[in-house]
Order: structure tokens, then C-alpha cells, then sequence
């Protein structure tokens, strides 16, 4: 494989992928009204996903055929600055690579058949919201698959997490439900609050990289390397030896299982799985995108994504990933033998294959993961859409009222045999599913505890083909047990999506077959190999595994395959003319009044399964199984606990605590109160009344002064004084000229004196 990156044609396309959905959600949520009012917006979906899906075509094709045929290294980066603050440097774009081609085509492809199919399906339920919601939820599954760092991929993350509480509860405002099946408002909630409880988890786990790589540009400063979020610098600092230079591998242990808590949430792993089948409350174009390319998917992509985390932490992080996808995959399958709802059967049945990316995630099969991702992708959209064809047509989900739907939905019925045939390991699914156990048994050799985990992927191939067979079985086959609801096949919007489907499964499992001829291992065309191909693009190279267990392992899976289908044959399938019915027991019975040696067969194995189920162990079994485990009840009887301890630690906590403080506070109160009246009265009025006083006895000072200095003294007595002077002036004034003259000579011989005195002429 070259060293020397490719540049891509078509590269500068991909930011419009995500881009056009994201817009179309918001035309068709405030013009949706106005425009193609019949299909309530559809077509501005339909436009929008289908130019995603060109694009994608070009620039993940372009990708693809380069890596098939040019064996070039394709990672290219096309970003630019979001924001820039100290030494947190976020970009905004997309990262071009294998693990982004392959899956973004699948999420593509498949949001545009579902805005195709529900063009018909919700003609008469539909709504602009419907259609705003659905195109931002396949953008966000687009963003999360180019998203070059955690920051971004968080986001469309997140977003993910809203569309799907807005779509799972689109029917929010029902009345009733039918019984067992929960309120679509109590089920988006739920879905919601559980998947955020692995979202926590992977903040906490995107953080800790974060650290690690400041940390890192902090011990070499000067480097190349900084603090990042980004994938490929991240991966750079790890392999060039940089971050393992300073932390110990157990730290990325914890680093790691905190990531794969988010997808524990978010692709419903044990024991955080609860909240899918739930899920099934929204219409079934929703559970399609949430089971076969969105929501569910979301979680193996982060773990393949971030997969160089796992790589360098200690081995025990991924055994880990392992034993939660083994015990997911038989726990889910075994769960789904006892469903009676059509949508529920395929709910666990997503749950289990989720169980066997994980175990290829935990057993070092990062590229068969990712390889079943797709197939599982293709064939569990069928089988969804399919399965709302049944109930369009039907007008139930309850597989004990249906039957003989084969001849009123030929077209139906064939295409979901094709999509259950491949989920059974016979179709294109066989190729990726046998690819996981083959993966788990070599790693066994290394780990004895994955030798459990082998165990339960070989249980649930088994029980994988048994239960979708009984379904398939008890729906199209035999009489209609409601004839009442006249059911009849769905038209081209409908149909048309599901042939696509099937024809994309049929055409891959030949390409598969071209590439390589399960248990003869014969290569007719090596460049269609294309397990190979996705495991080399995805993680350099593939491993070699021994001719010998790969031959015993493809058989193996081949002859467990049939024999899943085989009992479900001998059990359910209702031969023409039966009569078939479910007593209150939880058993079945099949009545029929010809009978041949197949028959009798079938009445023999019947009557043992029918015996088992009516024993106390078997109606144990039976009642452990339609609980799921007990595991919602578990976690209500813990919310019920914590909530009872929590009312009565409140309760003791404002009686002990709360209400000490508060009369504590209002004797402290009481006491501040009397001391602040005797301050008051005391001091205060006391100053008050002192102040008075001497304002009082000042004013009567005042007063005496005034009455008694100034006007009686200085006034009246200048007054006086003036009057006494003016008098002896008076005397003075006689008007005789001598008098006048004489006071002159004395008043000359006055000053003359002075003034001689003071010359000092006479001494004194």
C-alpha cells in the first residue's frame, strides 16, 4: 500500500453532504405547510437526501474505487478554524477516509429510501415536523461519520440523541396504546435518559484524551504536537510513542471503557439496552433509520473511530467490549423467541446483532465489525420496512393475527424472506456474521475467556434463524387468523424501496460469492473479496487465520443456520389447512385434518415444544424471557427504592434538619428582636429624648440671649447710649459763635500738647 496520500477529486463535496439535510430540515419545517401540502413536506426531504446521497456517491465512491483499484492511502482533511481560544484549537469540516466512505453510503442510501417509503406510509399521519426531524436525523448520522475530531462527532452525537426523543415520541398526543406496548411519550423518554447516561460517559472520556494530549505538548514544548481533539493527530501522538512516553497503558484502559460507555448507550449493550425496544412506539420508518443506519450504528462507528484508544490500552479493555457484546447478542436472542409484536422481534434481533459488532470490536475484528455494520445495515432496513408493509397491510403487529399474508402480499413476502434468509447467515449476512465468529474463535487462543464469547455467538446464529423463521412462518404462510382485516399489498412508494433493498442484498451476496466461495475458500475474482478488502482498508492489513478453522467455521455456521430454520419449520410453519391458535397459556396449537409424514413430524416436535413450555420450568423460562429479564423491572424496583430512601431521607432531613434550622433561626430572631427593642428604647430613644432636651435648653439659651443680650443689652442699649450721647451733643450746640470759637482753641491746644508729648519735647 502506497505512503503517499491520495487527493481526492470530489473531496470538497463532502462538507455538503450533512450540510443539505440540515437545511432542508428547516425549509421543510417552516415552508412544509405551504408547499407540497399532500405529502406534508416530503418532497423537500426527498430532494435533500437524495442530493446527500449523490454526493456521497461520488466522493465515498471516488474513495473506494481508488482503494480498490489504485491502492492508494486515503486520509485527507478538509477543515477550517471553528474557534481558536489559548491552546483549544477546534476545526469544522470533514475527514476523508475508508471507515468514513463505507458507512456514510450506507447511512445515505437508506435515509433516501426511507423518505421514499414514507412518502405512502405516512400519508395520512405525516407532518412537516416528521420530515424536518427525519432529514436533521440522517445529517447528524452524516456529520458524526466525517467528523475529523471528538468535538464535532459529539455533536452530531448529541443531535442524534435529540431527533431520536423527538421521533420515537412523534406520536406523543395518543390517547391509548394497545396493551403491553408503551406510550410513544413515555418511550422517547426513556430512550432519551438512558442513552444519556452513556453520553456522560463519553464526555468524560473525550475530556481525558483531551488532557492527555496537553499534557504531552506540555512534557515536549516546541513539538509538532499540541493539545487536540483531532482524530489523526491524536493517533499520531500515540503511535510516534509520544502520549505512551507519559502515561501508563491502564490509564487508557478507563479512557477507553468511558468511550465505550457512550456506546453502550447509544448501540444498546448490555446493560444499557433497554431503551430500544421501546423505541418502537414511533412510526416504523423511524425505527428503520434508528436500527439499520443511524442511531444504533452510531456507537460501533465511535468505537472503530476512536478504535486506537483500545489499541493501545491494556488488553482488558477489550475483552470487556467482547463479554458485553457476547452477553448482549444471546441475552437479545433469546429475549426475541417469546416476542409476539412484529417490530419487537426485529427490536431484539438488532439488539443481538449490535452484540456481534461488539464481540468483532472486543476480539480485534475492527474491519468485520464494520463489515457487518453494512450488511446488517441493508438487510435490517428490509426487514423493517418490510415489517411496516405487514402492518399497513394487516393493520396489526401482532404475529398471532396474522397468517396467509403470502397471497394478498406476494411482493411483501418475498422480500422479507430475502432479508430473513440473510439475517439467518444465509444471505450477505452469512459472509460478515461468520466472519465475527471466525474472529472470536482465533482470538480464544490468546484469551480462554473469549471461548465464551465464541459459545454465544454460536448459540445466537442458532437462535437468530429459529426466531425470524418463526416469524416469517407465522405471518405469510398458512390461513389468515383475522380475516376481518383484509389485507392487502402496499403500493410502488412502498414497495419500490423494499425491492432496491433486497436487490443491493442479492447483488452483494454475489459479489461475496465472486470473491470468495464460503467453505471451499475458492477466490474467483480476489478484488471482490470484499471482507478482505474492508479489513486491510480499515486496519492495514488482515490477519491470517488457519485454512482449517476457517473451513469448520463457515460450515459450522452454514449447518446452524439450517438448522435454526429447519426447527422453526418443524414448529410454526402451518401447513395448508391448519388452523392455528394461541390459548391464554402461551403455547400454540395447530390443528389441521389431513395429515402426511411431514406433518407428523411437525405434530411430534409441536407437542414437545408445547409440553416443555407447559411445565413449571418452561412457563419459568417463558415468563423470564417475555420480561426481558427482569431487567426494566429491576431498574423501576431501584428507582423505587432510591426514591422511597430519597423521600424519607427529605422527609428526615426537613424535619431534623430543615425545621431545627428554621426555629433555631426564628429564636435567634425572637432574641435579635428584644434586643433591638430595649436598643431602641434605651439607647435610641434615649439619644432621641437627650437630643431633644439639649435642643430644648439651647432653643431657652437662645432665647435668653436673644431677648436678653442682644435685644436688651447691645440693641436697646446702643440704642439708649446713642440717645444719652445725642443729648449731651444737644448742650453742646448752643448757636453762639464765641462758644464755638472756644471749643476750636481747645481742641488746637489739645492735640498741639499731644503731639509735643509725643516728640518728646516735655518728658513725662
Amino acid at each position: 500500500m502506497a505512503d503517499e496520500v491520495t487527493h481526492l477529486i470530489f473531496g470538497n463535496l463532502a462538507i455538503l453532504i450533512p450540510v443539505i439535510p440540515i437545511i432542508a430540515s428547516f425549509i421543510v419545517l417552516f415552508l412544509g405547510k405551504y408547499y407540497d401540502k399532500k405529502s406534508h413536506g416530503n418532497l423537500f426531504a426527498l430532494v435533500a437526501t437524495g442530493g446527500s446521497l449523490i454526493l456521497t456517491i461520488l466522493v465515498s465512491g471516488e474513495i473506494i474505487l481508488r482503494l480498490l483499484f489504485e491502492h492508494a492511502h486515503i486520509e485527507e482533511k478538509i477543515a477550517f478554524t471553528w474557534f481558536h481560544v489559548g491552546n483549544v484549537h477546534i476545526e469544522f469540516g470533514v475527514l476523508l477516509d475508508p471507515l468514513s466512505a463505507v458507512v456514510s453510503l450506507l447511512v445515505a442510501l437508506i435515509a433516501f429510501l426511507v423518505v421514499v417509503y414514507s412518502r405512502s406510509y405516512m400519508s395520512h399521519e405525516g407532518s412537516p415536523r416528521y420530515y424536518a426531524e427525519i432529514s436533521m436525523f440522517a445529517a447528524a448520522m452524516l456529520m458524526l461519520c466525517f467528523s475529523p475530531n471528538f468535538v464535532q462527532l459529539f455533536i452530531g452525537w448529541e443531535i442524534m440523541g435529540v431527533c431520536s426523543y423527538l421521533l420515537i415520541g412523534y406520536f406523543y398526543d395518543k390517547e391509548t396504546v394497545p396493551e403491553g406496548q408503551p406510550h410513544p411519550a413515555s418511550a422517547s423518554k426513556k430512550a432519551f435518559l438512558t442513552t444519556k447516561v452513556g453520553d456522560i460517559f463519553l464526555f468524560a472520556g473525550i475530556i481525558l484524551v483531551y488532557l492527555t494530549t496537553v499534557a504531552a505538548s506540555e512534557r515536549f514544548p516546541g513539538s509538532v504536537y499540541k493539545p487536540s481533539f483531532d482524530f489523526i493527530e491524536i493517533r499520531h501522538m500515540i503511535e510516534a510513542g509520544v502520549i505512551p512516553g507519559i502515561f501508563d497503558p491502564g490509564l487508557f484502559v478507563f479512557i477507553a471503557l468511558l468511550i465505550f460507555g457512550g456506546a453502550v448507550g447509544k448501540s444498546a449493550q448490555f446493560p444499557l439496552h433497554v431503551w430500544l425496544p421501546d423505541a418502537m412506539a414511533g412510526p416504523t420508518t423511524v425505527s428503520c433509520l434508528i436500527h439499520s443506519a443511524t442511531m444504533v450504528k452510531a456507537g460501533i462507528f465511535l468505537v472503530a473511530r476512536s478504535y486506537f484508544v483500545f489499541e493501545f490500552a491494556d488488553s482488558d479493555a477489550m475483552l470487556i467490549v467482547a463479554l458485553i457484546g457476547g452477553i448482549t447478542a444471546i441475552m437479545s436472542g433469546t429475549i426475541a423467541l417469546v416476542q409476539t409484536d412484529i417490530k419487537g422481534i426485529l427490536a431484539f434481533s438488532t439488539i443481538s446483532q449490535l452484540g456481534y459488532m461488539t464481540i468483532g470490536l472486543g476480539v480485534g475484528g475492527m474491519g468485520v465489525a464494520i463489515f457487518h455494520v453494512i450488511n446488517h445495515g441493508l438487510f435490517k432496513a428490509l426487514l423493517f420496512l418490510s415489517a411496516g408493509s405487514v402492518i399497513h397491510g394487516a393493520g396489526t403487529q401482532d404475529i398471532r393475527e396474522m397468517g396467509g399474508l403470502r397471497d394478498k402480499m406476494p411482493q411483501t413476502s418475498i422480500v422479507m424472506l430475502i432479508g430473513s434468509l440473510s439475517l439467518a447467515g444465509i444471505g450477505n449476512g452469512f459472509f460478515s456474521k461468520d466472519a465475527i465468529i471466525l474472529h472470536a474463535l482465533d482470538h480464544a487462543s490468546h484469551e480462554p475467556l473469549i471461548y465464551l464469547v465464541w459459545l454465544s455467538s454460536v448459540i445466537t446464529a442458532f437462535l437468530t434463524a429459529f426466531y425470524i423463521f418463526r416469524l416469517w412462518f407465522l405471518v405469510f404462510p398458512g390461513e389468515s387468523r383475522k380475516p376481518e382485516h383484509h389485507a392487502h399489498e402496499s403500493d410502488s412508494w412502498m414497495t419500490r424501496p423494499l425491492w432496491t433493498l433486497a436487490i443491493v442484498s442479492l447483488v452483494l451476496t454475489g459479489i461475496y460469492l465472486l470473491g470468495n466461495i464460503p467453505v471451499l475458500n475458492i477466490k474467483l475474482i480476489p478484488e471482490l473479496n470484499i471482507e478482505h478488502h474492508i479489513t486491510e482498508w480499515l486496519m492495514g492489513a488482515a490477519p491470517h487465520i488457519d485454512n482449517g478453522l476457517v473451513f469448520i467455521t463457515q460450515l459450522s455456521s452454514i449447518i446452524i443456520a439450517l438448522l435454526g430454520i429447519g426447527l422453526a419449520y418443524l414448529v410454526y410453519y402451518p401447513r395448508k389447512g391448519a388452523t392455528v391458535s394461541f390459548p391464554e397459556d402461551g403455547t400454540f396449537k395447530f390443528e389441521i385434518s389431513e395429515k402426511d409424514s411431514i406433518i407428523s413430524v411437525q405434530q411430534t416436535s409441536r407437542s414437545l415444544i408445547r409440553g416443555i413450555k407447559l411445565t413449571f420450568f418452561g412457563r419459568g423460562i417463558q415468563r423470564i424471557l417475555e420480561k426481558g429479564y427482569y431487567i426494566d423491572d429491576l431498574y423501576l424496583g431501584l428507582v423505587h427504592i432510591i426514591y422511597e430512601y430519597y423521600c424519607e431521607a427529605m422527609n428526615w432531613i426537613e424535619k431534623n434538619v430543615f425545621d431545627n434550622a428554621v426555629k433555631f433561626a426564628g429564636r435567634i430572631g425572637y432574641e435579635l428582636c428584644g434586643i433591638s427593642k430595649w436598643w431602641d428604647d434605651t439607647v435610641i430613644d434615649g439619644v432621641v429624648r437627650l437630643t431633644a432636651r439639649t435642643s430644648v435648653a439651647l432653643c431657652g439659651l437662645a432665647k435668653a440671649t436673644d431677648e436678653r443680650v442682644i435685644d436688651n443689652g447691645i440693641i436697646r442699649g446702643s440704642a439708649k447710649g446713642v440717645m444719652k450721647t445725642g443729648g449731651y451733643l444737644r448742650r453742646i450746640q448752643t448757636g453762639i459763635v464765641e462758644n464755638y470759637a472756644l471749643y476750636t482753641l481747645m481742641g488746637a491746644l489739645t492735640i498741639i500738647i499731644i503731639g509735643l508729648l509725643i516728640a518728646g519735647v516735655f518728658p513725662l
